[in-house]
């Protein structure tokens, strides 16, 4: 009887102390997180880039892009992103192809330097313009679409510039509309407290 008082009053201890290192862990844990805020955490980011498609028939074009985003912790930041882009091409007459896209987007950061480094995603949709193809003599009409689509980034912040490479896919219309883009920009607000 007494081994099983003396196991009972061992497990409690045990059970105490986990609670307590526990405790103890997300404590420290938290001041870390209070004490590495060195950044303001709302900040609009907007530029301009190149992009370059993977449809045939487009050559290259031109985009710009607004992003409000706020940082949670100084490593990661989520965010709204408007991005419009157009898109020519001269392959047996002229084909044009406008697309923005409305996204929720997230970066991670890797340090909390005067130069950051990141990754980044984005989901939403991509919205598709339509154009006219003249192939001929005969005038081809392509109706407009939205799709769901995403965006991978990476690239680097420093001192309220931004500098991103990006894969854009932006779904399937006569054919898959994805495109590589190169963007250079600048943000209002963030940086260092």
């Amino acid at each position: 009887m007494l081994t099983f008082v003396l196991l009972f009053i061992n497990f409690q201890i045990l059970n105490s102390m986990k609670k307590l290192l526990f405790s103890v862990v997300l404590f420290c844990g938290v001041a870390l997180s209070v004490q590495a805020q060195d950044f303001k955490p709302f900040r609009v980011d907007g530029g301009v880039g190149y992009g370059l498609p993977f449809t045939e028939g487009l050559d290259g074009g031109v985009l710009f892009y607004l992003e409000p985003k706020y940082e949670i912790i100084p490593q990661l930041s989520v965010g709204i992103r408007w991005e419009g882009s157009l898109f020519a091409g001269s392959e047996e007459g002229v084909s044009v192809k406008l697309s923005s896209a409305y996204m929720a987007t997230g970066d991670y950061f890797f340090t909390n330097n005067k130069f950051r480094p990141f990754v980044g995603l984005g989901l939403g949709a991509y919205s598709i313009g339509g154009s006219s193809i003249e192939v001929n003599s005969q005038t081809i009409d392509v109706e407009g679409k939205t799709n769901f689509g995403a965006l991978l980034r990476a690239g680097f912040d420093v001192s309220h510039f931004r500098l991103a490479l990006a894969y854009n896919y932006g779904g399937k219309m006569e054919e898959t509309f994805h495109f590589f883009s190169a963007t250079v920009g600048f943000y209002i607000g963030g940086g260092k407290k």
